[in-house]
């Protein structure tokens, strides 16, 4: 603050008159007033004296003193910090690659396929296995694309692989190697689980819709004749596999052949030589683990015949006006040839085999009328002609040519 008089700064604020010349000084200006602690404090009632407040608080505070307690502090909010990345579905899908259902699935099977390794775990062939794993890696490189997540290495998987079809088609084989590991075991409801995590999913993206892949068939012309023989037929080869087919060591190995028990010792008398004879395969005191019946499952290579037998059945299924390729009528014969191949492979005196073969039969009586294109389907039927051969069929003409004469073809 400076003198009017003689300009000197006052060191004091507070001086109402000035150390040099004496004049007054100029008045201070009015500041806002400092808040009071005492200000935050609650209203107290009008009849509570104002030292009341006062004498409690040092009351509190002694207390605190005495027993080491601190004044409680209110902690500061903190602003809860949200990762938005824009993902907006399930919780239990944000960290799966794509937040994808199907690759989930994948996984689970790719992890049944990696315990099905150990020597206690039932597992789905080297067959089975190999078409597992091709189309988990196809179904996988395609959710990741449709989820615009692509790695590097999906550009090389082949644009085949990347049609609706393959995803249908991998569904229906994880159904159809669930039978194989039917029973009392771990990986069962995890195949299952991961099956259905698949199927559900696919089912909403390439199945269902007015362009899915279900349009292609027509599964009620199963009902009809004859491929309601090839669907009798397909069902008593898997009731089939469930029946025994013989007998195997416990360990999994063939049951060897009949093991010549040694003779009487030259040079012993001839009391003490032993008659030779050929002691049973099946003993229980001579073999280690004893003998087991196996079913057809149990035969090597079974996946074989249940795919082959499954797509068969997917191929009959067919809707008639799907354009199909002409080699396709043999692959239903060949089919059959496999399954019968391995059947004979695998033959046994037994229940199994012989059921298997009757309802082989049943699928071969199709298969044949299938590729000599006598089983009724228009889109096999050749195109109809006129009485001339240069002379295509019309049937405006031909129904007015019945009206005038009364002549009908």
């Amino acid at each position: 603050m400076q003198c009017p008089e003689c300009g000197e700064s006052a060191a004091d604020v507070r001086l109402m008159y000035c150390e040099q010349c004496g004049a007054k000084m100029p008045a201070r200006p009015a500041t806002a007033p400092r808040p009071s602690a005492r200000n935050t404090r609650p209203s107290r009632p009008a009849s509570e004296p104002a030292y009341a407040s006062e004498l409690m608080e040092e009351e509190e505070e002694d207390r605190r003193q005495r027993t080491g307690t601190q004044r409680p502090v209110a902690a500061a909010p903190v602003a809860a910090v949200e990762e938005d990345d824009g993902y907006t579905g399930p919780r239990w899908l944000k960290e799966v690659p794509g937040h994808s259902q199907s690759v989930l699935g994948v996984g689970v099977v790719v992890f049944c396929l990696a315990l099905s390794i150990l020597p206690f775990f039932p597992n789905v062939g080297v067959v089975g296995s190999l078409l597992t794993l091709v189309g988990g890696i196809a179904v996988v490189a395609r959710e990741l694309r449709r989820s615009g997540e692509a790695p590097g290495w999906v550009d090389s998987v082949p644009l085949v692989l990347m049609r609706p079809e393959v995803p249908a088609a991998y569904t229906l084989l994880l159904a159809a190697l669930a039978l194989k590991l039917s029973g009392i075991n771990l990986l069962m409801p995890l195949w299952v689980a991961g099956a259905v995590l698949v199927g559900l999913d696919q089912s909403k993206q390439v199945m269902d819709g007015p362009d899915g892949v279900r349009r292609l068939f027509d599964v009620r012309s199963l009902l009809g004749f004859p491929r309601v023989v090839a669907l009798a037929g397909v069902a008593v080869c898997l009731v089939a596999l469930y029946l025994p087919w013989g007998q195997m060591m416990a360990d999994g190995s063939s049951l060897p052949a009949n093991v010549p028990v040694p003779g009487s010792v030259r040079g012993a008398p001839a009391e003490l030589r032993v008659i030779p004879s050929n002691r049973p395969a099946d003993d229980s005191l001579y073999s280690a683990g004893g003998v087991v019946t196996r079913s057809g499952w149990d035969v090597p290579a079974s996946e074989l015949p249940l795919l082959a037998l499954l797509g068969l059945l997917v191929i009959a299924a067919l809707h008639p006006e799907v354009e199909r390729p002409a080699f396709l009528r043999w692959v239903p014969l060949g089919a059959v040839s496999v399954s019968l191949l391995w059947a004979l492979a695998g033959v046994r005196l037994a229940v199994g085999p012989f059921a298997f073969l009757f309802g082989l039969g049943a699928v071969g009586f199709y298969a044949v009328r299938y590729a000599l294109a006598h089983d009724g389907s228009d889109s096999q039927l050749p195109p109809e002609e006129g009485p001339y051969d240069d002379e295509p069929y019309d049937p405006e003409q031909d129904s007015e040519t019945e009206r005038d004469t009364g002549y009908s073809r």
